[in-house]
């Protein structure tokens, strides 16, 4: 429970959720033979990339959550540092993928990668079981749009799906996003929410090599 003591406050927040795609088929791959140890190493460096991230990102990891993370940026950030974090973060991911999962795995999925829900508003920051934890419907709208990227589409990876707002705030280019219509379970008035789908550009070289700033 929450001491009456304990501050509670209403902050704003870019909240982003990322999740890696086919991560049960993944690992279930990998438990079959004897490699789950990659998947650990995995998910080790990229946490290792994102905390090495914040400062030049200004950005919190809040949340891990077995196999995706929550990420917070703050309202000020534009969409051109935004988008080129998370173009960097695929582009890590990518290459560790390459280079140190697929050839492990014995039935590669189809879709393998990560995949992006983003929007913006105030969030309310608590202290649970003496840790800030955070509620508030940016982060069940990001979720939710993170989920909803591989609906009608079967090549999801390396997607963002942002709220109109939160589109228009980060003042990106519409020419180079889809207006889309998805369905977000539990979120009102996401029968038919309106959102922006954004393809981030993933470099070729990003597709082969795994060298990086983490060996």
């Amino acid at each position: 429970m929450t001491s009456a003591r304990e501050d509670i406050a209403t902050e704003q927040k870019i909240v982003v959720f990322f999740d890696v795609c086919s991560s049960t088929k993944i690992l279930e791959d990998l438990l079959s033979t004897g490699n789950i140890r990659a998947y650990r190493n995995m998910l080790i460096h990229l946490k290792k990339f994102l905390q090495e991230s914040t400062a030049d990102a200004d950005m919190e990891i809040y949340k891990f959550l077995g196999d995706g993370w929550v990420l917070f940026f703050p309202i000020h950030i534009s969409g051109r540092r935004l988008t080129k974090m998370l173009t960097e973060l695929s582009c890590f991911f990518q290459r560790y993928l390459e280079g140190k999962i697929s050839p492990l795995l014995q039935n590669r999925p189809d879709v393998l990668g990560l995949t992006f829900g983003v929007d913006l508003g105030p969030v309310v920051r608590i202290v649970m079981l003496n840790r800030p934890e955070y509620i508030g419907r940016p982060l069940n709208v990001a979720a939710r749009l993170q989920g909803a990227i591989k609906d009608r589409d079967k090549k999801p990876a390396y997607k963002v799906l942002f709220t109109k707002h939160s589109f228009r705030h980060l003042d990106l280019d519409s020419n180079d996003a889809k207006l889309v219509t998805r369905s977000l379970r539990n979120i009102f008035g996401g029968e038919r929410y309106e959102c922006m789908k954004l393809t981030l550009r993933i470099p070729a070289a990003c597709r082969g090599s795994t060298r990086s700033r983490h060996k």
